[in-house]
């Protein structure tokens, strides 16, 4: 009988211990493990062109001379299994001067930044002198905190100030007064582009069409058009007469090799009914914006 009772009291006591709060240096902890003090983690240097995260890294700091990949395990999908560190925390800091780190999650699975600028995606580019703190979440992946976009230039021009007849014939007209001439600075910089304008449209009565943009975009020799979805509609009453248009075309281009682009805005006159004698872009006005994180 009093070996049962000691039995009962060792298994109580264990028990007791083990859904206790942990205190160090302090004896009343106030939650499940409340430090007082300092907490070390093991640091780890590198310069390589490629390394991965271990379970035993905590800071990376990384000195290299020419860009990296950091590659990240992958997370399990079985829940409370051995391989299942959701949760745990690395915290890595871009020390180079002018290379970039790439952080590169398992295939399948993302890095999620949140917020409207920012897009999940599969690979982060942390810039020089950035610091992101890495969390490993669900199945999917990772949640990574501490890396901001910030404003590296603006770039505006407009309005114009001469008038634009635009052709027809079923081809783009480059708009004179509409190029962006915008610096990328290094790769993984998002670059916000919105173009506005307004125009006159003069024909027969009950004639009516379309106007259709899309971004034409160059670097050196190499040019890139973006269409745009939607396409501004217009419509004359009387014979003669005229009508305004106006127009407003937004771009969010990501993912550009750092260089110095030319963006312009390009028109196009189409499904048109009736006679038009006249279709004039008055003015129109473009801006840039470029952020780096």
């Amino acid at each position: 009988m009093k070996f049962r009772m000691l039995l009962f009291a060792g298994t109580l006591c264990l028990s007791v211990h083990a859904y206790s709060q942990l205190g160090i240096n302090t004896p009343t902890p106030s939650s499940t493990l409340d430090v007082r003090g300092s907490i070390e983690g093991n640091y780890r240097e590198f310069t390589t062109t490629t390394d991965f995260l271990y379970s035993n890294d905590y800071h990376l700091s990384f000195a290299g001379i020419s860009n990296s990949i950091l590659n990240l395990p992958s997370q399990s999908t079985t829940d409370g299994s051995a391989a299942d560190f959701r949760g745990r925390k690395y915290y890595i800091k871009n020390n180079s001067t002018s290379s970039v780190l790439t952080l590169a999650a398992a295939t399948g699975q993302i890095i999620r930044s949140g917020g409207m600028l920012n897009a999940n995606s599969n690979t982060v580019v942390l810039q020089p002198g950035k610091l992101a703190v890495l969390t490993a979440g669900e199945a999917k992946g990772w949640d990574i905190q501490e890396i901001k976009w910030g404003l590296f230039d603006v770039i505006t021009n407009g309005p114009g100030t001469t008038a634009q007849n635009i052709p027809g014939g079923g081809n783009y007209y480059t708009l004179t007064d509409s190029p962006l001439t915008v610096t990328v600075p290094a790769s993984g910089a998002k670059v916000l582009l919105k173009f506005t304008g307004y125009g006159i449209v003069t024909g027969t009565a009950n004639s009516f069409g379309t106007v259709r943009l899309r971004l034409l975009q160059t670097i050196g020799a190499a040019t890139t058009t973006y269409d745009l979805a939607c396409a501004q509609s217009w419509y004359n009453r009387s014979s003669g007469g005229t009508t305004a248009y106006d127009f407003k075309a937004d771009y969010n281009l990501a993912n550009l090799v750092p260089g110095t682009y030319t963006f312009s805005l390009q028109i196009l006159r189409e499904a048109e009914t009736g006679s038009v004698t006249s279709f004039i872009v008055s003015k129109s006005i473009g801006r840039g914006d470029v952020f780096v994180k």
